[in-house]
Protein backbone atom coordinates (compact mmCIF):
# COMPACT_ATOMS: atom_id res chain seq x y z
CA UNK A 1 0.00 0.00 0.00
CA UNK A 2 2.81 2.55 0.75
CA UNK A 3 5.74 2.67 -1.86
CA UNK A 4 8.17 3.00 1.08
CA UNK A 5 6.61 1.15 3.64
CA UNK A 6 10.04 -0.86 4.45
CA UNK A 7 12.06 1.78 4.25
CA UNK A 8 9.84 4.01 7.23
CA UNK A 9 9.52 1.23 9.09
CA UNK A 10 13.15 0.86 9.33
CA UNK A 11 13.38 4.44 9.74
CA UNK A 12 11.24 4.31 12.68
CA UNK A 13 12.99 1.98 14.69
CA UNK A 14 16.18 4.07 14.05
CA UNK A 15 15.01 7.21 14.89
CA UNK A 16 12.62 5.71 17.94
CA UNK A 17 16.14 5.21 19.16
CA UNK A 18 17.63 8.75 18.62
CA UNK A 19 14.25 10.67 19.75
CA UNK A 20 12.88 12.03 16.55
CA UNK A 21 9.01 12.97 16.76
CA UNK A 22 8.88 13.77 19.89
CA UNK A 23 6.73 16.99 20.52
CA UNK A 24 7.93 20.05 21.71
CA UNK A 25 5.59 19.30 24.65
CA UNK A 26 3.69 15.83 26.08
CA UNK A 27 0.66 15.21 24.98
CA UNK A 28 -2.21 12.68 26.64
CA UNK A 29 -1.95 9.60 25.41
CA UNK A 30 -5.67 8.56 26.34
CA UNK A 31 -8.70 7.95 23.71
CA UNK A 32 -10.18 11.52 22.84
CA UNK A 33 -7.66 13.50 24.88
CA UNK A 34 -5.06 13.85 21.83
CA UNK A 35 -4.32 17.67 20.45
CA UNK A 36 -2.41 18.44 17.59
CA UNK A 37 -2.87 22.41 18.54
CA UNK A 38 0.77 21.43 20.15
CA UNK A 39 3.60 21.83 17.58
CA UNK A 40 5.43 18.95 16.83
CA UNK A 41 9.22 19.60 16.43
CA UNK A 42 11.77 16.71 14.78
CA UNK A 43 8.84 15.28 13.16
CA UNK A 44 10.06 12.24 10.79
CA UNK A 45 8.16 13.18 7.19
CA UNK A 46 8.42 10.59 4.45
CA UNK A 47 5.90 10.20 1.13
CA UNK A 48 3.85 7.85 -0.51
CA UNK A 49 2.04 7.35 -3.48
CA UNK A 50 -1.92 7.55 -2.88
CA UNK A 51 -2.19 7.40 -6.86
CA UNK A 52 -0.83 3.65 -6.61
CA UNK A 53 -3.14 2.26 -3.99
CA UNK A 54 -6.46 3.31 -5.82
CA UNK A 55 -6.04 7.19 -4.16
CA UNK A 56 -8.74 6.29 -1.25
CA UNK A 57 -7.65 7.83 1.72
CA UNK A 58 -8.44 6.56 5.75
CA UNK A 59 -10.78 9.72 5.95
CA UNK A 60 -12.55 8.27 2.51
CA UNK A 61 -12.39 10.30 0.13
CA UNK A 62 -9.53 10.37 -3.20
CA UNK A 63 -6.12 11.73 -2.71
CA UNK A 64 -3.97 12.25 -5.68
CA UNK A 65 -0.57 12.80 -5.85
CA UNK A 66 -0.36 16.05 -6.93
CA UNK A 67 -2.43 17.28 -4.01
CA UNK A 68 -1.12 19.08 -0.67
CA UNK A 69 -2.51 16.05 1.64
CA UNK A 70 -0.80 14.16 4.58
CA UNK A 71 -1.17 10.78 6.47
CA UNK A 72 -1.34 11.15 9.86
CA UNK A 73 0.69 8.52 12.26
CA UNK A 74 -1.82 5.53 13.78
CA UNK A 75 -1.71 6.91 17.23
CA UNK A 76 -2.54 10.01 16.58
CA UNK A 77 -5.16 9.16 13.84
CA UNK A 78 -6.72 6.19 16.29
CA UNK A 79 -6.10 7.93 19.16
CA UNK A 80 -9.02 10.97 17.92
CA UNK A 81 -11.06 8.60 16.13
CA UNK A 82 -14.67 8.07 17.79
CA UNK A 83 -15.28 4.30 19.25
CA UNK A 84 -16.99 2.48 15.88
CA UNK A 85 -16.18 5.16 13.39
CA UNK A 86 -13.11 4.53 11.00
CA UNK A 87 -12.75 8.54 10.45
CA UNK A 88 -10.56 10.51 12.48
CA UNK A 89 -11.44 13.75 13.79
CA UNK A 90 -8.53 15.37 12.41
CA UNK A 91 -9.44 14.23 8.78
CA UNK A 92 -10.36 17.59 6.69
CA UNK A 93 -7.98 19.36 9.61
CA UNK A 94 -5.18 21.80 8.26
CA UNK A 95 -2.05 21.94 9.31
CA UNK A 96 1.28 23.69 8.54
CA UNK A 97 4.31 22.27 8.14
CA UNK A 98 7.87 23.86 8.12
CA UNK A 99 11.36 21.79 6.99
CA UNK A 100 14.57 23.57 6.52
CA UNK A 101 13.04 27.26 6.98
CA UNK A 102 10.20 26.52 4.10
CA UNK A 103 6.42 26.44 4.66
CA UNK A 104 3.04 25.48 3.62
CA UNK A 105 -0.42 23.72 4.29
CA UNK A 106 -1.88 20.35 3.77
CA UNK A 107 -4.93 18.50 4.94
CA UNK A 108 -4.84 15.54 6.98
CA UNK A 109 -6.62 12.84 4.56
CA UNK A 110 -5.13 9.63 5.59
CA UNK A 111 -3.69 7.77 8.11
CA UNK A 112 -0.08 6.06 7.92
CA UNK A 113 0.39 2.90 9.90
CA UNK A 114 4.12 2.77 9.37
CA UNK A 115 5.10 6.21 10.50
CA UNK A 116 6.47 6.92 13.92
CA UNK A 117 4.55 8.71 16.56
CA UNK A 118 4.38 12.46 15.39
CA UNK A 119 4.96 11.61 12.53
CA UNK A 120 3.41 12.63 8.86
CA UNK A 121 3.51 10.75 5.18
CA UNK A 122 3.05 13.35 2.64
CA UNK A 123 2.12 13.25 -1.25
CA UNK A 124 4.69 13.36 -3.57
CA UNK A 125 3.89 16.94 -4.97
CA UNK A 126 3.49 17.94 -0.67
CA UNK A 127 7.03 16.11 -0.25
CA UNK A 128 8.46 17.84 -3.27
CA UNK A 129 7.62 20.81 -2.15
CA UNK A 130 10.53 21.25 0.53
CA UNK A 131 13.02 18.14 -0.93
CA UNK A 132 13.29 15.95 -4.25
CA UNK A 133 11.94 12.69 -3.43
CA UNK A 134 15.49 10.92 -3.68
CA UNK A 135 15.87 12.16 -0.48
CA UNK A 136 13.40 9.82 1.30
CA UNK A 137 13.02 11.25 4.49
CA UNK A 138 12.86 15.40 5.93
CA UNK A 139 13.05 16.51 9.45
CA UNK A 140 10.42 19.03 10.33
CA UNK A 141 7.91 21.06 12.56
CA UNK A 142 4.32 20.58 12.10
CA UNK A 143 0.92 21.75 14.17
CA UNK A 144 -2.80 21.86 13.28
CA UNK A 145 -3.93 25.27 11.99
CA UNK A 146 -7.61 25.25 13.91
CA UNK A 147 -6.25 24.52 17.46
CA UNK A 148 -10.28 24.22 18.62
CA UNK A 149 -10.67 21.66 15.94
CA UNK A 150 -10.30 18.67 18.73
Amino acid sequence: MRSHATIAALIAVSCALCGAGTPATSRPATRGELSLAKRFDNAQLTFYSPDAGGGLGACGELIHNSDFIVALNTPQYQASTPPGDFRSTFCDQSITITVNGKTTTAKIMDECPFCPDDGLDLTPALFSFFAPLSSGLVIGSWNLLNASAN
